[in-house]
């Protein structure tokens, strides 16, 4: 009977240290859940900015894909930027995210648009936008026309969440 006591302790020990294995295991997976669920944050808001009115509605989604929208107007009190471009009334973005990362409060962006200047001229264009939710500021870059300047916002404020 001694050697069958021996081995059933043996049993119980072993069973012991592989469920504690798996708590240990099942804790860092739980762990680990909240950074890998990461995505589903969402950039929303907007205002009046340094040169600009504008407005964020970016999801950023798992794997870096976004879906949203974004638009930035250009007008009036932005004259002065937009002779720039050879232009005297007014230029707008309207985009749609398709990839977007993250960078501690900064949500960086791209995706197709469509660049409208003067109100009657529209073009398909890419963008990419970074955004800092923490010193609302962004800039936004219309590829193969050039980036913007860094803006500040003056009313309003968008938020990470």
């Amino acid at each position: 009977m001694g050697v069958a006591d021996a081995y059933r302790r043996k049993q119980r020990v072993a069973l012991r240290g592989a469920f504690s294995l798996g708590v240990v295991l099942s804790l860092f997976a739980l762990a680990a859940a909240p950074v890998a669920a990461g995505a589903g944050l969402h950039l929303s808001g907007g205002g009046t900015a340094t040169i600009s009115q504008v407005a964020f509605n970016v999801t950023i989604e798992s794997g870096g894909a976004a879906s949203g929208s974004f638009n930035c107007l250009m007008a009036g009190r932005s004259a002065f930027v937009l002779g720039a471009f050879g232009l005297e009334h007014l230029m707008k973005v309207e985009a749609h995210p398709t990839a977007a990362s993250l960078t501690g409060t900064t949500v960086s962006f791209s995706g197709p648009g469509f660049l409208i200047m003067d109100g009657n001229t529209k073009q398909a264009v890419d963008i990419k936008v970074w955004a800092n939710a923490t010193t609302q500021q962004f800039q936004l870059t219309v590829v193969g026309v050039g980036a913007m300047p860094i803006e500040h916002m003056l009313t309003g404020h968008f938020q990470l969440r």
